[in-house]
């Protein structure tokens, strides 16, 4: 169940991944984590420990080319820095890359979960097909990547803040109704929270956080 840091060549390079879980992970699901603009950050590598008994959990960095790693909560301007310039259709063929990677080490079924930036790219891949379920945390501006939403197959699990003025009510309702076809689906709206509350920073809330956490491990006993 240790922690293992290893890599998956993909073109140009090679995107580094944090895995936890069973050595043999035959019997267990698979999960694709794609972190917010802050990256595989400590405290989200310790909620994934927290489900390495249910899942082959797997934090890409998809960051890597331009330096990559954890950048600290209170450095929001290295964090946004990092959007300059990103090569989207890059990111979504590594995550595949990623994707078929864990597919290979676990039961065959794979889930992603996207946190603040990475809710759009599991979004993205979840319509073509590329994941099993679908989880995100407070996934920022989902409602710009809907053109293959009716394509997703459940299960969906997704949590956000009432307060979250990057996600508002009415792209979470976007959202919401651009997956009303999932028929496992469980939207939760947290009151009174800002964006970000999964990261433990300023905006922190530990119940949430506890949430989302229950909410994927039992998505992922779908699989």
């Amino acid at each position: 169940m240790s922690l293992r840091e290893l890599s998956i060549p993909v073109e140009g390079g090679a995107v580094p991944i944090h895995v936890q879980g069973p050595e043999d992970a035959s019997s267990v699901p698979g999960l694709v984590v794609i972190p917010s603009i802050f990256g595989p950050a400590p405290d989200l590598l310790r909620q994934m420990a927290s489900l390495s008994d249910a899942a082959l959990t797997v934090v890409a960095d998809p960051f890597w080319r331009g330096g990559g790693g954890a950048v600290p909560y209170s450095d929001r301007e290295t964090a946004f820095g990092r959007l300059q310039g990103f090569d989207v259709p890059a990111c979504l063929q590594e995550t595949r890359a990623v994707i078929a990677w864990t597919r290979e080490r676990c039961n065959g079924k794979v889930a992603g979960l996207g946190i603040c930036f990475g809710g759009p790219v599991v979004l993205t891949l979840a319509g073509e097909g590329a994941l099993d379920g679908l989880a995100a945390w407070h996934g920022s501006r989902m409602e710009a990547f809907l053109d293959r939403a009716s394509e997703v197959r459940g299960p969906i699990r997704f949590h956000y803040g009432s307060a979250d003025t990057i996600t508002p009510p009415e792209a979470i309702e976007a959202v919401r109704a651009a997956l009303s076809h999932v028929e496992d689906a469980r939207f939760v709206v947290h009151e009174g929270l800002e964006h970000g509350f999964s990261h433990e920073g300023e905006s922190y809330d530990e119940a949430a956080a506890r949430a989302g956490l229950e909410d994927t491990r039992e998505l992922l006993s779908r699989l």
